[in-house]
């Protein structure tokens, strides 16, 4: 198997490992179980568990952006994508528990100036699409250009960001659907109006 491939296993593996346990309780020997495999196996492709990590923020990078790339190749109307949009997000945070427990984790990003500023980089890299979307639409005249693009991608960020986090607290009893078909009716709302 490649060692690209091997990478990618291990790193979902890592997520769905931080699913159940805190940063700090995760092991190599708890991600190699998962996939099966002795530990040693795992240092062949990662030298330690923050390179480990590393990679776990990288793959959380590639699943925002494809989503992004999903929504474009489906639809050229920009408030469409954006719908379509929240409720990927939506379906992420469900889907891939450990993806919220490491937004939120000050373990993992926050003591560390280059996981932090990596984490930076992929939220704002994430809202520069959103902003783009929104452009768009505002050139086709589906959403209003009375308000900067910036700041309709950053409340379109919040709607995500608070259910995730509700959602992570409340160990996934939080309704992420019922806030997001309600959240989206204000925001098409303002930005449509």
């Amino acid at each position: 198997m490649s060692t690209e491939i091997r990478k990618e296993q291990i790193v979902e593996a890592a997520l769905r490992v931080l699913s159940d346990s805190s940063i700090k309780q995760l092991n190599i020997a708890d991600i190699a179980k998962q996939m099966g495999l002795a530990p040693s196996a795992l240092y062949r492709h990662f030298k330690n568990k923050n390179a480990m990590m590393s990679g776990v923020l990288e793959l959380i990078r590639t699943k925002l952006f494809h989503n992004v790339e999903l929504v474009r190749q489906q639809s050229d109307d920009a408030v469409e994508r954006l719908h379509e949009l929240l409720f990927r997000h939506g379906r992420l945070i469900a889907e891939e528990h450990g993806i919220p427990r490491i937004v939120f984790s000050d373990e993992l990003w926050g003591q560390k100036k280059e996981r932090r500023q990596k984490m930076y980089r992929i939220v704002t890299g994430y809202l520069a699409e959103i902003e783009a979307i929104l452009k768009e639409g505002q050139e086709k005249k589906r959403v209003r250009n009375d308000i900067e693009a910036r700041t309709l991608a950053a409340m379109f960020f919040g709607i995500v960001q608070p259910a995730a986090l509700l959602w992570h607290m409340s160990e996934g009893q939080f309704d992420l659907e019922r806030h997001f078909v309600e959240a989206w009716e204000l925001f098409l709302e303002t930005i449509t109006k």
